[in-house]
């Protein structure tokens, strides 16, 4: 498999199309509160997409 694209990397509108994209499949499906199971969810989406996603890509408040 290439190399995965750092979710972090792509432009801001990029990364709001997919977490938009993103929210519209999980709704569909059951829901957690753990932050770990997210990101790994969010993640496994991603990468079909040839997008990598980890922690590190968390924006910091």
């Amino acid at each position: 498999m290439p190399d995965l694209t750092p979710f972090s990397a792509l432009p801001p509108d990029r990364q709001l199309v997919l977490r938009e994209a993103y929210a519209r499949e999980m709704a569909k499906r059951e829901t957690t509160c753990s932050m770990d199971e997210k990101i790994a969810r969010f993640a496994a989406w991603l990468e079909p997409q040839g997008i990598s996603f980890g922690a590190d890509d968390l924006r910091r408040r």
